[in-house]
């Protein structure tokens, strides 16, 4: 018997091949076999490519996909490229599984597609709400400043999150970014600070040390993060967990983006009306200066 999409949430192939033994065909049985053995390699490869390196048709490998639960062999595939990643924790190590094989542009462009779809999803369903309103309203406090940390791959997401909550609310800092070096920035942290920071494997040890150096100076400590078992969650007041999950050998920082997004949405509903006469003093400048691009900044 079929099993409906809410029987089979949270369960690997492995789960639902056992689960279905009984109701396979022999020649589903053959394949079975086949997809325990080399999971989750195996799924790495095409339906075509699939069916014939074990002597079936793509047909049967869609009809055995479809029974086991999976809207599609897309679908399938996704699973394991989020298994084979969570294992490999380098670009390098994730290439040559992620790649090795042969995809035309399409599919290039659908999984990204289906994988930030499914990240973004997974995020918002698995949010701590309290941990988010927590975070919002610490961001919106008047009270101190807001150091914002990243490095590597987060660091874009880092200068995203930097500038928005900048037409928020004063004294917003992107710590390390310019001639002030993280230490340096460090010198007069106050108890009423608060650091937040990214934790997205490769994991690096400086946003360790500065988020404990911060929790020692007594300032509050929040963390953006892709697992509980990131080394920053033990040292952060509050922290929200986002998916990364990708087709290709990168992290997705798709649903990284949209958290900082709703975190500015929250800390702008929580500061208005402070932040639209923040955003019409902000008009106000942008109409006397103009950035040209050969000329740079120049007054009108």
């Amino acid at each position: 018997m079929t099993n409906t999409r809410n029987e089979t949430v949270g369960d690997t192939l492995l789960d639902r091949l056992a689960r279905e033994a009984a109701t396979l065909t022999a020649r589903e049985r053959e394949l079975a076999d086949a997809l325990t053995r080399g999971y989750p390699h195996v799924l790495l490869e095409s339906a075509t490519a699939l069916a014939a390196q074990h002597g079936t048709s793509a047909s049967t490998v869609v009809r055995l996909f479809a029974k086991l639960g999976y809207a599609s062999y897309a679908e399938a595939q996704r699973e394991a490229r989020a298994n084979v990643t969570a294992t490999l924790p380098t670009a390098g190590q994730r290439a040559p599984a992620l790649i090795g094989g042969k995809r035309d542009m399409r599919a290039c462009l659908d999984d990204a597609f289906m994988h930030d779809q499914h990240n973004l999803t997974a995020t918002h369903e698995s949010l701590d709400f309290a941990a988010f309103e927590a975070i919002a309203r610490l961001l919106a406090g008047g009270k101190g400043r807001v150091f914002i940390l990243a490095q590597k791959n987060s660091a874009p997401v880092s200068a995203w999150l930097a500038l928005h909550l900048n037409m928020c609310r004063p004294n917003v800092q992107e710590l390390g970014a310019g001639a002030v070096t993280a230490t340096d920035a460090m010198l007069w942290v106050e108890p009423e600070d608060v650091l937040l920071t990214f934790s997205i494997r490769r994991y690096s040890s400086a946003p360790v040390a500065i988020a404990r150096a911060f929790r020692e100076m007594g300032a509050r400590v929040v963390a953006i993060c892709d697992s509980p078992a990131a080394p920053l969650v033990p040292l952060a007041n509050h922290h929200l967990l986002v998916r990364t999950t990708n087709a290709s050998p990168f992290d997705s920082y798709t649903a990284s983006f949209f958290l900082c997004n709703a975190l500015v949405s929250a800390v702008a509903q929580l500061r208005q009306p402070a932040v639209i006469d923040a955003l019409q003093r902000r008009d106000a400048l942008w109409q006397a200066f103009e950035t040209d691009p050969i000329d740079g900044l120049r007054k009108k």
